[in-house]
Protein backbone atom coordinates (compact mmCIF):
# COMPACT_ATOMS: atom_id res chain seq x y z
CA UNK A 1 0.00 0.00 0.00
CA UNK A 2 1.25 3.34 -0.98
CA UNK A 3 2.34 5.79 1.43
CA UNK A 4 0.20 8.81 1.58
CA UNK A 5 2.47 11.38 1.36
CA UNK A 6 3.35 9.25 -2.23
CA UNK A 7 -0.16 9.33 -2.98
CA UNK A 8 -0.44 13.48 -2.75
CA UNK A 9 3.04 13.42 -4.69
CA UNK A 10 1.23 11.76 -7.45
CA UNK A 11 -1.26 14.11 -7.44
CA UNK A 12 1.01 16.70 -7.86
CA UNK A 13 2.23 15.09 -10.71
CA UNK A 14 -1.32 14.85 -12.02
CA UNK A 15 -2.26 17.94 -12.13
CA UNK A 16 0.92 19.12 -13.74
CA UNK A 17 0.13 16.80 -16.67
CA UNK A 18 -3.50 18.17 -16.58
CA UNK A 19 -1.98 21.91 -17.49
CA UNK A 20 0.53 20.47 -19.72
CA UNK A 21 -2.01 18.71 -21.94
CA UNK A 22 -4.49 21.86 -21.86
CA UNK A 23 -1.30 24.25 -22.88
CA UNK A 24 -0.88 21.32 -25.34
CA UNK A 25 -4.29 21.36 -26.69
CA UNK A 26 -4.17 25.19 -26.55
CA UNK A 27 -1.58 25.15 -29.33
CA UNK A 28 -3.05 22.40 -31.26
CA UNK A 29 -6.47 24.81 -31.64
CA UNK A 30 -4.35 27.87 -32.29
CA UNK A 31 -2.23 25.15 -35.39
CA UNK A 32 -6.07 24.15 -36.19
CA UNK A 33 -7.58 27.89 -36.42
CA UNK A 34 -4.16 29.64 -38.04
CA UNK A 35 -4.83 26.88 -41.22
CA UNK A 36 -8.13 27.81 -41.21
CA UNK A 37 -7.20 31.74 -41.41
CA UNK A 38 -4.71 31.33 -43.86
CA UNK A 39 -7.40 29.31 -46.21
CA UNK A 40 -9.94 31.12 -46.02
CA UNK A 41 -8.03 34.84 -45.67
CA UNK A 42 -10.84 37.05 -44.97
CA UNK A 43 -11.04 35.74 -41.18
CA UNK A 44 -7.15 36.17 -39.84
CA UNK A 45 -7.78 39.42 -38.54
CA UNK A 46 -10.92 38.35 -36.78
CA UNK A 47 -9.09 35.23 -35.14
CA UNK A 48 -6.42 38.06 -34.22
CA UNK A 49 -8.49 39.92 -32.60
CA UNK A 50 -10.60 37.29 -30.73
CA UNK A 51 -7.21 35.66 -29.41
CA UNK A 52 -6.07 38.88 -28.28
CA UNK A 53 -9.11 39.54 -26.66
CA UNK A 54 -8.89 36.30 -24.84
CA UNK A 55 -5.29 37.42 -23.32
CA UNK A 56 -6.82 40.30 -22.72
CA UNK A 57 -9.39 38.77 -19.94
CA UNK A 58 -6.82 36.70 -18.82
CA UNK A 59 -4.25 39.61 -17.72
CA UNK A 60 -7.07 41.53 -16.57
CA UNK A 61 -8.17 38.58 -14.17
CA UNK A 62 -4.77 38.00 -13.27
CA UNK A 63 -3.90 41.42 -12.37
CA UNK A 64 -7.07 41.61 -10.26
CA UNK A 65 -5.92 38.52 -8.07
CA UNK A 66 -1.93 38.46 -8.39
CA UNK A 67 -0.64 40.73 -4.89
CA UNK A 68 3.06 41.07 -4.67
CA UNK A 69 3.66 40.80 -8.55
CA UNK A 70 1.29 43.00 -10.15
CA UNK A 71 4.07 44.67 -11.70
CA UNK A 72 4.25 40.95 -14.26
CA UNK A 73 0.37 41.17 -14.62
CA UNK A 74 0.60 44.99 -15.42
CA UNK A 75 3.35 44.30 -17.99
CA UNK A 76 1.24 41.00 -20.16
CA UNK A 77 -1.45 43.19 -19.64
CA UNK A 78 -0.06 45.74 -21.96
CA UNK A 79 1.45 43.11 -24.00
CA UNK A 80 -2.39 42.36 -24.64
CA UNK A 81 -3.15 45.18 -25.68
CA UNK A 82 -0.57 45.47 -28.02
CA UNK A 83 -2.12 42.58 -30.13
CA UNK A 84 -5.05 44.09 -30.08
CA UNK A 85 -4.10 46.81 -31.54
CA UNK A 86 -1.87 44.81 -34.27
CA UNK A 87 -4.93 42.86 -35.10
CA UNK A 88 -6.59 46.16 -36.53
CA UNK A 89 -3.46 46.61 -38.74
CA UNK A 90 -2.38 50.30 -37.07
CA UNK A 91 0.44 52.06 -38.55
CA UNK A 92 2.38 51.59 -35.01
CA UNK A 93 5.77 49.56 -34.02
CA UNK A 94 2.96 47.28 -32.11
CA UNK A 95 5.08 43.72 -32.14
CA UNK A 96 7.99 45.63 -31.54
CA UNK A 97 6.68 47.15 -28.32
CA UNK A 98 4.96 43.70 -27.08
CA UNK A 99 8.17 42.00 -27.90
CA UNK A 100 10.38 44.80 -25.45
CA UNK A 101 7.51 44.16 -22.66
CA UNK A 102 7.89 40.41 -22.88
CA UNK A 103 12.08 40.77 -22.84
CA UNK A 104 10.85 43.02 -19.49
CA UNK A 105 8.97 40.95 -17.97
CA UNK A 106 11.38 37.96 -18.07
CA UNK A 107 14.01 40.26 -16.98
CA UNK A 108 12.28 40.57 -13.51
CA UNK A 109 11.45 37.25 -13.24
CA UNK A 110 14.86 35.93 -13.43
CA UNK A 111 15.67 38.41 -11.08
CA UNK A 112 13.64 37.25 -8.78
CA UNK A 113 14.39 33.31 -9.71
CA UNK A 114 17.40 33.07 -10.94
CA UNK A 115 16.49 30.74 -13.19
CA UNK A 116 17.97 30.52 -16.96
CA UNK A 117 15.08 30.02 -18.60
CA UNK A 118 13.49 33.69 -18.23
CA UNK A 119 17.06 34.67 -19.26
CA UNK A 120 17.17 32.40 -22.27
CA UNK A 121 13.47 34.14 -22.75
CA UNK A 122 14.83 37.99 -22.38
CA UNK A 123 17.13 37.80 -24.72
CA UNK A 124 15.25 35.97 -27.16
CA UNK A 125 12.44 38.51 -26.91
CA UNK A 126 14.74 41.01 -27.77
CA UNK A 127 16.01 39.47 -30.83
CA UNK A 128 12.55 39.11 -31.72
CA UNK A 129 11.33 43.20 -31.40
CA UNK A 130 14.90 43.78 -33.62
CA UNK A 131 13.89 41.37 -36.31
CA UNK A 132 10.24 42.68 -36.48
CA UNK A 133 11.45 46.24 -36.93
CA UNK A 134 13.71 45.23 -39.66
CA UNK A 135 10.52 43.01 -41.32
CA UNK A 136 8.65 46.24 -41.32
CA UNK A 137 11.52 48.29 -42.92
CA UNK A 138 11.57 45.94 -45.92
CA UNK A 139 7.52 45.88 -45.67
CA UNK A 140 7.64 41.84 -45.10
CA UNK A 141 4.20 42.03 -43.31
CA UNK A 142 3.34 38.20 -43.64
CA UNK A 143 7.18 37.46 -42.41
CA UNK A 144 6.22 39.98 -39.53
CA UNK A 145 3.04 37.34 -38.49
CA UNK A 146 4.64 34.27 -38.56
CA UNK A 147 7.56 36.19 -36.63
CA UNK A 148 4.96 36.21 -33.82
CA UNK A 149 3.47 33.03 -34.33
CA UNK A 150 6.90 31.70 -33.72
CA UNK A 151 7.62 33.93 -30.69
CA UNK A 152 4.19 32.16 -29.29
CA UNK A 153 4.90 29.41 -29.84
CA UNK A 154 8.21 29.17 -28.20
CA UNK A 155 6.68 30.89 -25.13
CA UNK A 156 4.36 27.97 -25.29
CA UNK A 157 6.87 25.56 -24.81
CA UNK A 158 8.81 26.85 -22.37
CA UNK A 159 6.38 27.08 -20.19
CA UNK A 160 5.17 23.71 -20.49
CA UNK A 161 7.79 22.00 -20.18
CA UNK A 162 8.96 24.20 -16.83
CA UNK A 163 8.32 22.05 -13.75
CA UNK A 164 5.81 24.79 -12.40
CA UNK A 165 3.22 26.38 -14.15
CA UNK A 166 1.79 28.92 -11.68
CA UNK A 167 4.11 31.86 -12.68
CA UNK A 168 2.26 34.60 -11.07
CA UNK A 169 2.68 33.54 -7.70
CA UNK A 170 -1.24 33.55 -7.08
CA UNK A 171 -1.88 34.30 -3.13
CA UNK A 172 -5.43 33.09 -2.66
CA UNK A 173 -7.70 34.82 -0.17
CA UNK A 174 -7.57 33.56 3.57
CA UNK A 175 -10.34 33.20 6.11
CA UNK A 176 -9.01 33.82 10.34
CA UNK A 177 -10.18 30.91 11.94
CA UNK A 178 -11.08 32.42 15.49
CA UNK A 179 -14.42 31.47 15.85
CA UNK A 180 -14.41 30.25 19.36
CA UNK A 181 -17.47 27.66 19.08
CA UNK A 182 -15.53 26.15 16.18
CA UNK A 183 -12.68 25.90 18.18
CA UNK A 184 -14.69 24.15 21.35
CA UNK A 185 -16.05 21.76 18.95
CA UNK A 186 -12.42 20.70 17.97
CA UNK A 187 -11.80 19.80 21.96
CA UNK A 188 -9.23 21.75 22.30
CA UNK A 189 -8.48 24.17 25.35
CA UNK A 190 -8.88 27.67 25.28
CA UNK A 191 -7.74 30.40 25.35
CA UNK A 192 -4.12 30.03 23.81
CA UNK A 193 -2.44 32.27 21.54
CA UNK A 194 -3.19 32.93 18.05
CA UNK A 195 0.45 32.96 16.60
CA UNK A 196 0.53 34.83 13.01
CA UNK A 197 3.42 34.20 11.05
CA UNK A 198 5.82 35.82 8.38
CA UNK A 199 5.89 34.74 5.11
CA UNK A 200 9.39 34.60 5.07
CA UNK A 201 10.29 33.41 0.71
CA UNK A 202 8.10 31.82 -1.63
CA UNK A 203 9.29 28.90 -4.15
CA UNK A 204 7.50 27.91 -7.62
CA UNK A 205 6.53 25.07 -6.28
CA UNK A 206 5.14 22.64 -3.69
CA UNK A 207 7.36 21.96 -1.12
CA UNK A 208 7.07 18.65 0.83
CA UNK A 209 10.33 18.17 2.56
CA UNK A 210 12.17 19.67 5.48
CA UNK A 211 14.64 22.80 4.66
CA UNK A 212 18.15 22.92 6.38
CA UNK A 213 19.07 26.03 8.34
CA UNK A 214 22.29 26.40 9.15
CA UNK A 215 23.85 28.59 12.03
CA UNK A 216 23.59 31.82 10.21
CA UNK A 217 19.44 31.83 9.94
CA UNK A 218 20.38 30.81 5.68
CA UNK A 219 17.88 28.27 4.91
CA UNK A 220 18.53 25.68 2.16
CA UNK A 221 15.46 24.18 0.71
CA UNK A 222 14.26 21.99 -2.38
CA UNK A 223 11.19 22.53 -4.17
CA UNK A 224 8.73 20.36 -6.49
CA UNK A 225 10.05 23.07 -9.04
CA UNK A 226 13.15 20.90 -9.68
CA UNK A 227 15.22 23.52 -8.18
CA UNK A 228 17.31 23.58 -4.95
CA UNK A 229 17.32 27.20 -3.33
CA UNK A 230 19.86 28.98 -1.01
CA UNK A 231 18.18 32.02 0.82
CA UNK A 232 19.34 34.66 3.40
CA UNK A 233 17.65 34.74 6.83
CA UNK A 234 15.94 37.83 5.42
CA UNK A 235 14.26 36.04 2.86
CA UNK A 236 16.38 37.17 -0.14
CA UNK A 237 17.48 34.68 -2.74
CA UNK A 238 20.81 33.86 -3.18
CA UNK A 239 21.17 31.52 -5.82
CA UNK A 240 18.96 28.46 -6.96
CA UNK A 241 19.93 25.27 -9.06
CA UNK A 242 17.90 23.58 -11.17
CA UNK A 243 18.01 20.00 -10.74
CA UNK A 244 16.32 18.28 -13.81
CA UNK A 245 14.32 16.52 -11.87
CA UNK A 246 11.81 16.56 -8.32
CA UNK A 247 13.45 16.01 -5.12
CA UNK A 248 11.21 15.35 -2.27
CA UNK A 249 14.43 14.47 0.09
CA UNK A 250 16.52 16.70 1.88
CA UNK A 251 18.77 18.59 1.99
CA UNK A 252 21.30 17.04 4.48
CA UNK A 253 23.90 18.51 5.65
CA UNK A 254 26.99 16.61 6.91
CA UNK A 255 29.31 18.23 9.82
CA UNK A 256 31.89 20.03 7.37
CA UNK A 257 28.64 21.91 6.64
CA UNK A 258 28.34 20.18 3.11
CA UNK A 259 24.95 19.45 1.61
CA UNK A 260 23.12 16.97 -0.26
CA UNK A 261 20.39 16.51 -2.61
CA UNK A 262 18.45 13.00 -3.51
CA UNK A 263 16.79 13.36 -6.47
CA UNK A 264 13.72 11.06 -7.80
CA UNK A 265 15.39 10.04 -10.96
CA UNK A 266 18.28 8.16 -9.12
CA UNK A 267 20.57 10.54 -8.60
CA UNK A 268 22.31 11.56 -5.32
CA UNK A 269 24.43 15.20 -5.30
CA UNK A 270 26.78 17.08 -3.40
CA UNK A 271 27.01 20.78 -2.54
CA UNK A 272 29.47 23.67 -0.85
CA UNK A 273 27.24 25.85 0.97
CA UNK A 274 27.79 28.62 -2.10
CA UNK A 275 26.25 26.19 -4.59
CA UNK A 276 29.18 24.16 -5.93
CA UNK A 277 28.86 20.71 -6.60
CA UNK A 278 31.66 18.68 -5.48
CA UNK A 279 30.49 15.21 -7.13
CA UNK A 280 27.61 13.55 -8.64
CA UNK A 281 26.89 9.47 -8.38
CA UNK A 282 24.47 8.10 -10.24
CA UNK A 283 22.18 5.59 -8.70
CA UNK A 284 20.28 5.10 -11.95
CA UNK A 285 17.02 3.74 -10.68
CA UNK A 286 13.46 5.64 -9.81
CA UNK A 287 14.15 6.03 -5.41
CA UNK A 288 11.99 6.11 -2.75
CA UNK A 289 10.48 9.62 -1.77
CA UNK A 290 13.18 10.12 0.86
CA UNK A 291 16.70 9.55 1.79
CA UNK A 292 18.71 9.08 5.39
CA UNK A 293 21.93 10.48 6.15
CA UNK A 294 24.22 9.14 8.87
CA UNK A 295 28.00 9.41 9.43
CA UNK A 296 28.75 11.67 6.37
CA UNK A 297 27.43 8.61 4.69
CA UNK A 298 24.15 9.12 2.57
CA UNK A 299 21.38 5.83 2.36
CA UNK A 300 19.06 5.76 -0.50
CA UNK A 301 16.70 2.47 -1.52
CA UNK A 302 15.36 1.62 -4.96
CA UNK A 303 11.76 0.70 -4.99
CA UNK A 304 12.96 -2.83 -6.14
CA UNK A 305 14.78 -3.41 -2.52
CA UNK A 306 17.83 -2.30 -3.27
CA UNK A 307 19.90 0.05 -0.26
CA UNK A 308 22.91 2.29 -1.72
CA UNK A 309 25.12 3.86 0.73
CA UNK A 310 26.73 6.73 -1.02
CA UNK A 311 29.81 7.73 0.96
CA UNK A 312 31.28 11.41 1.30
CA UNK A 313 33.49 10.64 -2.01
CA UNK A 314 30.66 10.03 -4.21
CA UNK A 315 31.13 5.90 -4.20
CA UNK A 316 28.17 3.64 -3.83
CA UNK A 317 28.12 0.00 -2.71
CA UNK A 318 24.96 -2.09 -3.02
CA UNK A 319 24.37 -2.98 0.75
CA UNK A 320 21.08 -4.64 0.91
CA UNK A 321 19.09 -6.64 -1.85
CA UNK A 322 16.27 -7.24 -0.69
CA UNK A 323 14.71 -8.55 -3.90
CA UNK A 324 11.14 -7.27 -2.34
CA UNK A 325 9.25 -4.36 -3.55
CA UNK A 326 10.22 -0.72 -0.73
CA UNK A 327 8.76 2.27 -0.43
CA UNK A 328 9.23 3.82 2.35
CA UNK A 329 12.75 5.17 3.67
CA UNK A 330 15.23 3.33 5.50
CA UNK A 331 16.28 4.24 8.58
CA UNK A 332 19.80 4.35 9.53
CA UNK A 333 21.00 4.70 13.50
CA UNK A 334 23.74 3.23 15.51
CA UNK A 335 22.32 -0.06 16.20
CA UNK A 336 21.78 -0.99 12.64
CA UNK A 337 19.14 -0.36 9.56
CA UNK A 338 15.55 -0.71 9.64
CA UNK A 339 13.74 -1.54 6.23
CA UNK A 340 9.86 -2.17 6.02
CA UNK A 341 9.05 -3.57 2.51
CA UNK A 342 5.83 -2.75 0.61
CA UNK A 343 4.44 -5.91 2.11
CA UNK A 344 4.41 -4.93 5.83
CA UNK A 345 7.58 -7.04 6.57
CA UNK A 346 10.18 -4.76 9.31
CA UNK A 347 13.98 -6.06 8.92
CA UNK A 348 17.08 -4.98 10.88
CA UNK A 349 20.05 -5.11 9.66
CA UNK A 350 23.34 -4.63 11.04
CA UNK A 351 26.09 -1.40 9.62
CA UNK A 352 27.64 -3.90 6.91
CA UNK A 353 24.04 -4.80 5.74
CA UNK A 354 23.78 -8.55 7.75
CA UNK A 355 19.85 -9.78 8.49
CA UNK A 356 19.78 -9.44 12.41
CA UNK A 357 15.92 -10.19 12.71
CA UNK A 358 12.37 -9.66 10.66
CA UNK A 359 8.53 -8.60 12.22
CA UNK A 360 5.61 -8.86 10.17
CA UNK A 361 4.01 -5.70 10.84
CA UNK A 362 1.25 -6.34 8.08
CA UNK A 363 0.18 -3.05 5.73
CA UNK A 364 2.74 0.06 6.56
CA UNK A 365 2.82 3.50 5.43
CA UNK A 366 5.15 4.76 7.47
CA UNK A 367 9.40 4.59 8.65
CA UNK A 368 9.88 3.09 12.34
CA UNK A 369 11.28 4.87 14.73
CA UNK A 370 13.88 3.74 17.46
CA UNK A 371 15.08 5.44 20.85
CA UNK A 372 18.75 4.51 20.73
CA UNK A 373 17.76 2.39 24.36
CA UNK A 374 16.68 -1.00 23.01
CA UNK A 375 13.40 -0.21 21.79
CA UNK A 376 11.92 0.28 18.07
CA UNK A 377 8.64 1.31 17.34
CA UNK A 378 6.19 0.81 14.09
CA UNK A 379 3.50 1.97 13.40
CA UNK A 380 0.48 -0.87 11.00
CA UNK A 381 -2.36 0.68 8.94
CA UNK A 382 -4.50 -1.66 11.13
CA UNK A 383 -4.30 1.49 14.18
CA UNK A 384 -1.42 -0.93 16.08
CA UNK A 385 1.32 1.53 17.66
CA UNK A 386 4.30 -1.61 18.04
CA UNK A 387 6.45 -1.45 20.97
CA UNK A 388 9.48 -4.11 19.80
CA UNK A 389 13.19 -5.13 21.43
CA UNK A 390 15.35 -3.82 18.42
CA UNK A 391 17.80 -7.04 20.00
CA UNK A 392 15.70 -9.92 18.75
CA UNK A 393 12.42 -8.05 17.21
CA UNK A 394 10.23 -9.42 19.82
CA UNK A 395 6.95 -7.38 20.98
CA UNK A 396 7.20 -5.56 24.03
CA UNK A 397 3.88 -3.93 24.03
CA UNK A 398 0.88 -3.24 21.71
CA UNK A 399 -1.36 0.20 21.68
CA UNK A 400 -4.45 0.22 19.38
CA UNK A 401 -5.81 3.24 17.97
CA UNK A 402 -9.45 3.89 16.26
CA UNK A 403 -8.17 4.83 12.84
CA UNK A 404 -5.14 3.60 10.40
CA UNK A 405 -1.84 4.97 11.29
CA UNK A 406 0.09 6.67 8.16
CA UNK A 407 2.12 8.79 9.70
CA UNK A 408 5.84 7.54 12.04
CA UNK A 409 5.22 8.23 15.55
CA UNK A 410 7.76 10.81 17.08
CA UNK A 411 9.83 10.36 20.45
CA UNK A 412 10.65 13.35 22.98
CA UNK A 413 13.35 13.20 25.22
CA UNK A 414 11.07 11.39 28.34
CA UNK A 415 10.49 8.51 26.45
CA UNK A 416 6.77 9.70 25.34
CA UNK A 417 5.98 8.56 21.36
CA UNK A 418 3.17 10.76 20.13
CA UNK A 419 0.83 9.35 17.44
CA UNK A 420 -1.21 10.85 14.67
CA UNK A 421 -4.51 8.72 13.79
CA UNK A 422 -6.69 10.10 11.50
CA UNK A 423 -7.84 13.85 13.47
CA UNK A 424 -6.43 12.28 16.53
CA UNK A 425 -2.87 12.85 18.63
CA UNK A 426 -2.20 10.44 21.33
CA UNK A 427 0.40 10.69 23.91
CA UNK A 428 2.04 7.09 24.96
CA UNK A 429 4.26 7.19 27.39
CA UNK A 430 7.17 4.32 27.55
CA UNK A 431 5.11 1.58 29.16
CA UNK A 432 2.29 2.12 25.93
CA UNK A 433 -0.16 3.72 28.15
CA UNK A 434 -2.09 6.40 26.68
CA UNK A 435 -1.21 10.16 28.60
CA UNK A 436 -3.31 12.12 26.50
CA UNK A 437 -5.21 12.53 23.45
CA UNK A 438 -6.40 14.94 21.60
CA UNK A 439 -9.07 14.98 18.71
CA UNK A 440 -8.91 18.02 15.75
CA UNK A 441 -11.72 18.31 12.92
CA UNK A 442 -9.33 18.01 9.93
CA UNK A 443 -7.04 14.90 9.15
CA UNK A 444 -3.27 15.07 10.29
CA UNK A 445 -0.52 15.14 7.34
CA UNK A 446 3.07 15.43 8.99
CA UNK A 447 4.16 13.42 12.25
CA UNK A 448 4.23 15.33 15.48
CA UNK A 449 7.70 16.89 15.98
CA UNK A 450 9.34 17.47 18.98
CA UNK A 451 11.79 20.64 18.77
CA UNK A 452 14.00 21.98 21.07
CA UNK A 453 12.13 24.24 22.86
CA UNK A 454 9.87 20.93 24.09
CA UNK A 455 6.85 21.44 22.40
CA UNK A 456 4.78 19.26 19.69
CA UNK A 457 3.81 20.62 16.30
CA UNK A 458 1.13 19.29 14.33
CA UNK A 459 0.00 20.27 10.99
CA UNK A 460 -2.81 19.03 9.17
CA UNK A 461 -4.33 18.65 5.79
CA UNK A 462 -6.32 21.73 5.66
CA UNK A 463 -3.66 24.35 6.88
CA UNK A 464 -4.05 23.79 10.71
CA UNK A 465 -1.03 24.07 12.31
CA UNK A 466 -0.55 23.84 16.13
CA UNK A 467 2.41 23.62 18.95
CA UNK A 468 1.21 21.73 22.11
CA UNK A 469 3.10 21.72 25.08
CA UNK A 470 3.60 18.35 26.57
CA UNK A 471 0.39 18.06 28.96
CA UNK A 472 -1.83 18.14 25.98
CA UNK A 473 -2.74 21.50 25.97
CA UNK A 474 -2.43 24.00 22.67
CA UNK A 475 0.07 26.77 22.92
CA UNK A 476 -1.07 28.56 19.76
CA UNK A 477 -2.46 27.30 16.68
CA UNK A 478 -2.56 29.34 13.10
CA UNK A 479 -4.20 28.74 9.58
CA UNK A 480 -2.59 28.05 6.69
CA UNK A 481 -3.49 28.46 3.23
CA UNK A 482 -2.85 25.16 2.15
CA UNK A 483 -1.57 21.71 3.67
CA UNK A 484 1.54 20.90 5.99
CA UNK A 485 3.28 17.84 5.16
CA UNK A 486 6.80 18.97 5.93
CA UNK A 487 8.49 18.99 9.53
CA UNK A 488 9.32 22.25 10.80
CA UNK A 489 12.98 23.09 11.59
CA UNK A 490 13.63 25.34 14.64
CA UNK A 491 17.30 27.22 14.61
CA UNK A 492 19.43 27.54 17.56
CA UNK A 493 17.71 31.04 18.07
CA UNK A 494 14.80 29.81 18.26
CA UNK A 495 13.40 30.45 15.45
CA UNK A 496 10.44 28.33 13.62
CA UNK A 497 10.84 27.18 9.96
CA UNK A 498 7.38 25.65 8.58
CA UNK A 499 7.39 24.72 4.41
CA UNK A 500 4.06 24.36 3.16
CA UNK A 501 2.08 22.91 0.12
CA UNK A 502 1.57 26.79 -1.33
CA UNK A 503 5.49 27.00 -2.34
CA UNK A 504 6.02 29.25 0.67
CA UNK A 505 8.59 29.08 4.26
CA UNK A 506 6.62 30.34 7.01
CA UNK A 507 8.36 31.99 9.89
CA UNK A 508 7.47 31.75 13.54
CA UNK A 509 9.52 33.92 15.84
Amino acid sequence: MEKEEDIELRKVELRRRKALSAIFNTLLSYVLVCGSAFLTSNSLKNFLLFLAFIFLVNSVVKFLFVQSYRIFALIYLLGFLLLAIYSFKVEFPTLMLYYLLIALAHMLYFKKTKKKMFSILSSLSFVFSVVDALLNLLGLHFASFLLLLTHQFLLAYAFSNAWYIDAFYFIPRRKEYIDENILLNREINLPFELKQPARLFKTFGEIYSSPFVDTEETVYIVSADATFYKYAFDGTLVWGIELGSESFSGPFADKNGNLYIVDSGGEVRKYTINGERLWSSKIGKTLTFSAALFDDKVYVMTFDGKLYEVDSNGKKVVLIDLSEPVEITPIVTEDGIYVVTYEGKLYRFSGDGKKIWKFNVGSVMSAPVTNGKGSVYVCGCDGYLYSLNSENGSINWVFKTKEMIKLSPTLDDMGNLYVGSGKEVFCINSKGELTWKVKLDCEISVSPTVLSDGHIYVGCKGGDYFAWRNDGRVKWYWKMMTGVYAKPVMSKSGRLYVACTDGNVYLFE
